[in-house]
């Protein structure tokens, strides 16, 4: 009888134990790699994101992280500990983590001791308000596992609440952290988990809210997951409490929602095959970050913020605002690859906060709910440039989506907007004035005391010319009399008042007296990027900024390194900013430039890689190639870097959905073989092109995908001096035309798409070329890479323009270097133009010229 006992009450125990083990723990499931998934040794201090519509896990690659229910910070210093057997000795995570694999739906975190391997997977559903960490557990010995984090509850910076609580629900597994009106909770916890801290009443304590996990036999833990869940928001607790419980109740499901959702996003927008696979990465990681930046906030609405990153013992997760510049410079880049839906809520989102007279707001708190953020803060109509950027990217809107309701719907937000910009032109010369309007391309020092800067100005332009276009499209006759006098005047005023033909360049801006600050600075690439300035002059000045003392080895400096206020790492004065170099690459391609732009375009593209994985950086050194300690890791306009001018540079990718025409004008290097470029939108329209490169033939099949014909002009740039022979289009010789420009010999041709795909070929004599140059930098690298400044062609002569540093060696790769008859300041050795930079101060950029005659070709 006793041993019958015996074995029953071991089956009982047995049993308990295992139920306990499945309602505890789930079945692991395969964390699948994504094409564009990223992989390398984790670094613990360097940033890691997980964010959604709702929800945001902003950390280090340590695992340690802060969580945000928008627009609530809910903990922060969220970390993992583990204790071996009955060892009473924590091994911290940071000691121990080793690798990182970052997927758009997931990022794992491996932590790897000598007796166990511990996998944290982070998951941040896309539409709810909490993240789930998957933990898979492979131990030899029993293992602990101590979760550890500080309860914050904080509305975002610049609301505040007092009165926090916290203490462990042994009910739901989870420290509930609340306040006393009841309008504000958090949960954190696990279903494995029991709770360790004594909180006191009323307060928040000092020292960590920590619960652990015990994994007894981890055997039986070996194939399963340990789920943790944080949630949080305002409202009634019970609706925290649910969401919890729902995303424990299937984190598989969550998972392959996001996958599905991450998937979706690629396949839906424009997606793209080049010889080099770090821009094709760069681009896709360039979708998730501006998708992880649009936020629905339950008081606010759904809109774009500006970035992300970490806010640490402050109130703000890095630029993670409403900001209405921000939102449309990065609409520009969402509408290159099709992301219409997105624009228009930003466009209507942004809508709301205009103000009576008709500026758009610059910024907006997501704690707005909380406190009276336009009453009492200064910030949110501080910026001038917003409300012709508005205008601008409302008029991007409507050419690349077709979509004439909405602008329509808009106009008198339109007409408000654009009657503000003309009354801040006090002194009537046509463009808007800094004084009056607010800030523009600076926001402090010694150069915001100007009249007008070349920022706004280009910006205030680009707009007169979209209200002219506008009225001219919705058939608004008698105000477009108006739009169109004003933009004329505006345009004129640009190219009078900020050429300085004595340094040859578009100046940064001009005083109240009319004169010239001299200061050559990218701001002005903003207005070439429109072609808003004359050819010569804009070719001139770009030149002026490929020179080392703007351009480095990882972007453009706000200004230039000779300049008497230049500092490496002030924000406005000297800093490199990956938003600033995107204007500047897609300038440099539209005034066909590509040997300058190739570069710039590839230092943002690696920015990408070099700190938080798959995303690009807000700001860097003007000096060495690091980022300053509070640069935001996520930043949108940034990521635009990767996109802008990859789409409508080196692609040459635009179309008017509302003509029903596009255009294809590539800047591909001549070692470019082949090209796939996937669903490029037109509006309804969409289609797919394939590019293909041989020593005598360029052949490019288009695809209709979707949509009505359309007429096609089809570019591209090739090397100078290239012979087209001739064009053929489904088989018939075809007319085209041949533009001679300064780097590049450019044939077009144009032809009528239907719904059945289509091939043109161009038969071509090839030349001699020069390759781009390839930047190969490091992280704390100084500026040491090759410049190329210009390059013409004379008749028979290639004269090339670079710079270098004093006394060191570079080479150029070139192709069909048979052509070659007589060099002059280099030497020929296997294909590639050697040469040595001439002597002069030690670090010093010198100039240097190579002149290469051809034979008759």
């Amino acid at each position: 009888m006793k041993k019958t006992f015996i074995f029953l009450m071991s089956l009982f125990l047995a049993f308990n134990f295992l139920y306990s083990e499945e309602k505890d723990s789930i079945p692991a499931f395969k964390i699948e790699k994504s094409a564009i998934s990223l992989e390398r040794p984790a670094k613990p201090g360097t940033p890691f994101n997980k964010s959604g519509r709702r929800f945001a896990l902003l950390g280090d690659e340590s695992g340690s992280f802060e969580a945000w229910a928008y627009p609530l910070k809910l903990l922060r210093s969220f970390q993992f500990s583990f204790f071996t057997g009955t060892s009473t000795r924590p091994i911290n995570a940071g000691d121990i983590v080793r690798r990182i694999s970052v997927s758009p739906w997931a990022t794992t975190l491996t932590y790897t001791y000598q007796s166990f391997t511990v996998k944290a997977t982070y998951i941040t559903p896309v539409f709810e308000p909490g993240a789930l960490i998957l933990l898979h557990v492979d131990s030899s010995v029993p293992l602990t596992i101590v979760c550890g984090f500080l309860p914050v509850l904080q509305p975002m910076w610049p609301a505040g609440i007092g009165g926090q609580y916290a203490y462990w629900n042994n009910e739901i597994k989870a420290y509930v952290i609340s306040e006393p009106t009841g309008k504000n909770h958090a949960l954190a916890g696990s279903p494995a988990a029991s709770g360790l801290s004594y909180t006191p009443a009323h307060m928040l304590s000092d020292a960590p809210s920590e619960f652990k996990i015990e994994i007894k036999d981890p055997e039986k833990a070996r194939n399963r997951f340990i789920p943790l869940c944080i949630s949080g928001g305002q409202g009634k607790r019970d609706q925290v409490i649910a969401v919890y419980k729902k995303l424990l109740e299937n984190p598989e499901n969550y998972y392959k929602k996001n996958k599905e959702y991450y998937e979706n996003l690629s396949q839906n927008t424009l997606r793209l095959t080049t010889p080099d696979p770090k821009i094709d990465l760069a681009f896709e990681w360039a979708k998730i970050t501006f998708d992880n930046l649009m936020v629905d906030n339950p008081e606010l609405g759904e809109g774009m913020t500006a970035g992300l990153g970490a806010s640490g013992t402050s109130g703000r997760p890095g630029f993670g605002w409403f900001f209405g510049g921000d939102a449309y410079i990065n609409s520009l880049s969402l509408l290159s690859y099709g992301a219409y839906e997105s624009v228009k809520k930003i466009l209507a989102f942004t809508q709301k906060w205009q103000r009576d007279d008709g500026k758009m707001a610059h910024e907006l708190s997501q704690a707005e709910g909380y406190i009276d953020w336009w009453k009492d803060y200064p910030y949110g109509y501080i910026h001038g440039d917003t409300t012709p950027y508005y205008i601008a990217a409302m008029y991007d809107y409507m050419r690349l989506s077709g979509d004439t309701a909405f602008i329509e719907k808009s106009w008198p937000s339109l007409t408000k907007a654009y009657d503000w910009c003309l009354s801040t032109d006090k002194n009537r010369d046509g463009l808007m004035d800094n004084g009056p309007a607010g800030l523009g391309a600076l926001e402090y020092g010694a150069l915001t005391g100007i009249e007008t800067d070349i920022y706004l100005a280009s910006v205030w332009v680009r707009a007169a010319y979209a209200m002219d276009e506008i009225s001219r499209i919705l058939s608004k006759d008698s105000f477009r009399k108006k739009a169109s006098m004003n933009f004329e005047k505006a345009k004129q005023a640009f190219n009078d008042r900020f050429w300085d033909p004595e340094n040859h360049f578009y100046a940064y801006a001009f005083n109240d007296k009319g004169e010239k600050v001299k200061e050559i600075s990218p701001w002005n690439a903003v207005g070439l990027m429109w072609d808003l300035g004359e050819y010569e002059k804009s070719r001139l000045t770009l030149e002026r900024l490929s020179s080392s003392e703007l351009t480095t080895d990882w972007g453009i400096r706000s200004i230039s390194r000779n300049s008497e206020y230049f500092q490496p790492l002030n924000y406005n004065y000297g800093a490199v900013w990956p938003f600033l170099t995107s204007w500047v690459t897609t300038a440099l391609y539209k005034h066909h430039m590509p040997l300058n732009g190739y570069p710039l375009l590839l230092s943002t593209v690696n920015h990408t890689f070099d700190n938080a994985l798959g995303c690009v950086t807000e700001v860097f050194s003007g000096i060495r190639n690091v980022w300053p300690q509070e640069a935001v890791p996520q930043q949108g306009f940034s990521a635009a870097g990767a996109v802008l001018p990859l789409i409508r540079g080196l692609l040459g990718l635009e179309a008017d959905a509302l003509m029903r025409t596009f255009t294809f004008a590539p800047h591909f290097p001549g070692n470019w073989d082949q090209v796939e470029i996937k669903n490029y939108k037109a509006g309804d329209a969409a289609f797919s092109f394939s590019y293909k490169k041989e020593k005598n033939k360029i052949t490019l099949d288009v695809i209709p995908e979707k949509g009505e014909k359309h007429t096609m002009t089809f570019s591209p740039c090739l090397a100078k001096g290239t012979l087209i022979k001739h064009v053929m289009v489904n088989g018939k010789e075809t007319s085209f035309h041949v533009f001679d420009r300064r780097q590049v010999t450019q044939v077009e041709l144009e032809f009528t798409v239907h719904d059945e795909p289509l091939q043109a070929e161009l038969s071509i004599e090839p030349c001699f070329e020069v390759l781009p140059v390839t930047p190969e930098v490091k992280v704390g690298d100084m500026d040491s890479g090759m410049k190329i400044i210009s390059s013409h062609t004379e008749e028979q002569t290639v004269i090339l323009k670079v710079e270098g540093i004093s006394g060191k060696n570079y080479s150029l790769n070139t192709l069909h270097p048979e052509f070659i008859d007589k060099i002059k300041g280099a030497s020929l050795e296997s294909g590639q133009l050697r040469f040595k930079i001439p002597d002069g101060s030690p670090g010093e950029f010198i100039t240097h010229t190579i002149v290469i005659e051809l034979n008759k070709q």
